[in-house]
């Protein structure tokens, strides 16, 4: 049951990468290949590989049979990212955190002003 557990999770684990997914499209390369051996006896898999790997594919009439091969699209996969890729316009900047603000006091005197407010709280006690 261990090795069962164990063969799962490395399984889930391989597949998940996208190099990895391409072994599943490995029916679509014998049915190929088959498809070329029945229309042309002398194909060996030597050759097979070399005319869809190696040489430059030109667009014929299986091209869409041929894209399907393994390994032959690469698959666009959105979940996993490089992060040691820095975009060209990379810019780091560190500003020093500000603890303290220097405050500005304004030493305006004005006679015009007057505080009613606090004049009529705090005043001294009449004598009557």
């Amino acid at each position: 049951m261990k090795r069962f557990v164990i063969y799962m999770f490395v399984s889930i684990y391989l597949f998940s990468f996208a190099e990895m997914r391409q072994v599943l499209k490995f029916p679509n390369f014998i049915e190929h290949y088959l498809a070329h051996k029945i229309t042309d006896r002398s194909t060996s898999v030597f050759s097979f590989l070399k005319m869809h790997y190696l040489n430059d594919h030109p667009v014929d009439a299986d091209y869409q049979q041929d894209m399907k091969l393994p390994f032959k699209t690469h698959e666009a996969n959105t979940i996993v990212s490089n992060p040691l890729i820095i975009p060209e316009n990379f810019s780091f900047a560190l500003t020093p955190p500000r603890f303290f603000t220097v405050k500005s006091h304004i030493y305006s005197h004005s006679s015009h002003y007057a505080s009613n407010l606090l004049g009529s709280i705090f005043r001294p006690p009449i004598l009557v």
